[in-house]
Formats: structure tokens, C-alpha cells, sequence
């Protein structure tokens, strides 16, 4: 008998069936219409590999991006927490000093800021610095060598300058043996107090902070940003100050030069190989210091960009700067961005009208130059606020009519708003042409 034959493991093929077959041609096993299409095909595969990848990539990316802001808030909230700490570190490190009488500050309206240059020689303690300024012990005490109020407007980003010549003479109160009639630059003998009260009962300027500069403070300063761009018409010269500038043009001017600059007040210049003594004392001294401000003002707004040149101007100014213990942190940064937007344009300055005189004891002084002087003032408190109103802030006791020192009742010294004599009023309005002025490199 033949062998049974063993039935096939798969069904028998169909009319009709055909396989699944891939790019290549090879079949999978799978009939399309038959029962048996469990198994996808390898092209089917790849693509749910390749989406399956893709998810994941995509996802390995958004995690990656996430870390990588995580960690870029991170560094900004470090770095902001380290300017903070520098900041504040090095607002600490400015010495801070009481004074009495400050008027107080209103949000967003203008104050006036009353900016000293002391003349004391504390810090002279080596043999150079001696001999370029003077010891302590030859030059005792302290004056006010540079006396300014600036005026400022936060809500119109100026700022206007009132330079107050040091020979003033006006009454200094108090019962010291600089009280009475004085110069007015005496008043910062005993400190800043003194003077700001001098100032309030003589013009009735409202001081609300102060901010007061040795002469290595303004000598480092200038070299932090850099020096300052002064074109000289004329060769200048001061054997007191140091000053000495042979060439005419556009200069860098650097620290040690800038400091003669504004301190000079015996200056000589040269035309046509000749040798002129300027004359004008304090007068053309605050000419030059006009120069200065503006020519240094470009050169404070490009440090903002230099961050080697802002620590080192920071580190000047903590060292050699005081300010008054009212100015907070805010306050003092405030300051800083309006000088930093402030174009040229947005800072004026003027020069309180005075009367050349001589004292019985032969002392050159300046009087107040008393309606001049009224007029002036007016002006520069209504900078910045036009609708206010300014009875109130030149409203106070009327100072009374001084005999000077020493003479006989002849002769007597006026402050605002008192009458005075103008046929000899300097105003210090006209430009002496060999003083120096801003330039561009």
C-alpha cells in the first residue's frame, strides 16, 4: 500500500493570492487576501524606526534647550547678584559725611547738588605730593577751592552749573573767627555744613545733597576714562598750578595737567613769542573748569562701555570722593544713567555776577552783585520746572546789610536780595580767547 502523504503546513495557494513583496521583489509570506498578514513589511518598519528616533531626538533637543536656559537665567541672576554685591561694595567704600540744613528731594522734580573741590592737603603724606601741592602742615585747613550747585532736571535729563567764585565775600554765620564777613570759600574750614548754611542765608539755594573731591580724586579720575580732548589757541602756562601746555591744538589731556588746569588761577599765555599774564584770577579760572566738565562729559559716557575703565574710574572715586550721608545707593545711580543719557547740549553753565573790590586791608574780594545776582538765581530755580512757583523757594529772612572787617561803616557788602551798585557787575560772560575748549581727536 503507498505511504500516506503528509498535508502541506500552509494552505494551498488560491486563484487570486499574490504576496506581499518589497522594493527589492522578494516576497514576505503574506498573502493579500489571504488570512495570514501578521508581519509588517520592512519598508512599514523603517518608517516607524525612523518616526520612533525622530521622537526621541526631538525630545533629547527640548530637554537640552531647557538646560541650556535654565543655566543662562542661572549665569544672568549670578551676574546681576555680583554687580549688585560690587556695587554696593563699592558705594561702602565711599566716605560719608553729615551735614545739616539739606533740603529735601521730591521724586522726579530738580535739586541742586552742591559739588566741592577742597583744597585740603590731609592727603600729602610723601615727599611728592608735597611738593606738587603742599603739605598740611604749610597749607593748614581746608577751603573750598571749587565751589559749583549744579542744578538738576531728572525729568528733562539737564543739567545746569552756578559757579560761586571763592572770593565772595559774604556773611559766614556762626560765632567762629571765620564768622562774619569773609570769603565764602573760609566756610568749609570747619566742613561742609558751614558752607551749604553760608550759601542757603546768602542766595537762597536750596541744597539737598553734597559731593566734595580732593585734588588726587579729580587727577585719577581723569586718567580712569582716559584724559580729555582741550584744544589750546595759545601756549598756556602756571608756575603755581603746573600747568604747562607748549603746543596749540587738540590734546589728550591727562590727570596731572587736567588738576593744573582747573586749579590755575595766575595763568599766562603766548602770542607771537610774547608772554601775556592773564589777569582775571577766578573769573577765567571757572572758564577753564566749564571747559573741563564738558570736555570730560563725553568721556564719562564711554566708559559705561569699558568695564577695565569703569572699575578703574570707580575705584578712583571711592577713594577720593565724599558725599553726604543722605545720597542712597538709587540716588547716586540715578545720577549716574542721567549723566550718561545727557548730550551736550543738556548741560549750560553761568558764573554769579560780582563786584571786583578791595577791603580796607587790601584783600581783593568779589561783592555779591545783589539785583544781578536775584535775577540769575530766579532763573536757575526755575530750571527744569516751569510751573512752579518761585515765591516760596526764594521766600526767608533777608540778610542784612554787612560792614566789612576792619572798615570804618563806609563801605558795605550786600547779599540778595538787597540793592547794589551794577556799574561794575562781572558776569564773567565773555570767553577769554586763549582759555581751552572742548575738542574732537
Amino acid at each position: 500500500m503507498a505511504p500516506r502523504r503528509s498535508a502541506p503546513l500552509h494552505s494551498p495557494r488560491r486563484e487570486g493570492d499574490e504576496e506581499f513583496r518589497d522594493d527589492t521583489g522578494r516576497g514576505d509570506g503574506r498573502r493579500r487576501n489571504g488570512e495570514r498578514r501578521d508581519r509588517p513589511t520592512r519598508s512599514r518598519r523603517d518608517r516607524r524606526r525612523r518616526a520612533a528616533v525622530a521622537r526621541s531626538r526631538g525630545q533629547r533637543i527640548r530637554r537640552r534647550l531647557l538646560l541650556s536656559f535654565g543655566s543662562l537665567l542661572g549665569i544672568a541672576v549670578l551676574l546681576a547678584a555680583g554687580l549688585f554685591a560690587y556695587g554696593r561694595w563699592r558705594f561702602d567704600q565711599i566716605a560719608k559725611v553729615g551735614v545739616n540744613g539739606l533740603a529735601e528731594r521730591v521724586a522726579n522734580e530738580p535739586f541742586d547738588v552742591l559739588f566741592i573741590g577742597s583744597d585740603s592737603r590731609s592727603f600729602a603724606t610723601t615727599k611728592l605730593d608735597s611738593s606738587a601741592y603742599g603739605s598740611s602742615s604749610s597749607v593748614g585747613g581746608q577751603r573750598s577751592d571749587v565751589i559749583i550747585v549744579a542744578r538738576i532736571s531728572p525729568a528733562t535729563h539737564q543739567v545746569k552749573l552756578l559757579s560761586i567764585p571763592r572770593d565772595t565775600y559774604v556773611d559766614i554765620p556762626g560765632t567762629s573767627d571765620i564768622a562774619g564777613p569773609n570769603r565764602i570759600n573760609a566756610a568749609f574750614n570747619s566742613g561742609p555744613s558751614l558752607l551749604v548754611q553760608t550759601i542757603t542765608n546768602a542766595f537762597h539755594l536750596p541744597v539737598s545733597n553734597v559731593v566734595e573731591v580732593n585734588f588726587p580724586g579729580l587727577q585719577n579720575m581723569v586718567d580712569a576714562v582716559g584724559g580729555i580732548y582741550l584744544n589750546f589757541p595759545d601756549p598756556v602756562r602756571d608756575l603755581n598750578s603746573h600747568l604747562g601746555i607748549t603746543r596749540t591744538g587738540c590734546h589728550l589731556v591727562f590727570g596731572s595737567q587736567a588738576l593744573a588746569l582747573v586749579r590755575s588761577r595766575d595763568l599766562s599765555y603766548e602770542t607771537g613769542g610774547v608772554w601775556h599774564y592773564d589777569g582775571l584770577g577766578d573769573l577765567s579760572r571757572i572758564q577753564r573748569q566749564d571747559a573741563f566738565f564738558r570736555a570730560l562729559l563725553p568721556r564719562l559716557r564711554d566708559v559705561v562701555g569699558s568695564p577695565t575703565r569703569l572699575n578703574s574710574l570707580l575705584g578712583a572715586a571711592t577713594k577720593n570722593l565724599i558725599f553726604d550721608k543722605s545720597l542712597t545707593e538709587g540716588e547716586l545711580l540715578s545720577l549716574a544713567q542721567l549723566f550718561h543719557a545727557m548730550g551736550s547740549s543738556g548741560l549750560s553753565t553761568e558764573t554769579l555776577p560780582t563786584i571786583p573790590w578791595t577791603t580796607p586791608g587790601g584783600a581783593d574780594v568779589l561783592l555779591p552783585a545783589a539785583s544781578a545776582d536775584e535775577q540769575m538765581i530766579n532763573q536757575f530755580i526755575s530750571f527744569g520746572t516751569p510751573h512752579a512757583t518761585l515765591t516760596a523757594a526764594l521766600t526767608g529772612p533777608t540778610p542784612a546789610t554787612l560792614t566789612a572787617a576792619g572798615d570804618s561803616g563806609a563801605v558795605t557788602v550786600t547779599t540778595v536780595p538787597s540793592s547794589a551798585s551794577g556799574a561794575d557787575v562781572a558776569t564773567n560772560t565773555q570767553k577769554e580767547p586763549w582759555n581751552p575748549y572742548p575738542c574732537a581727536p
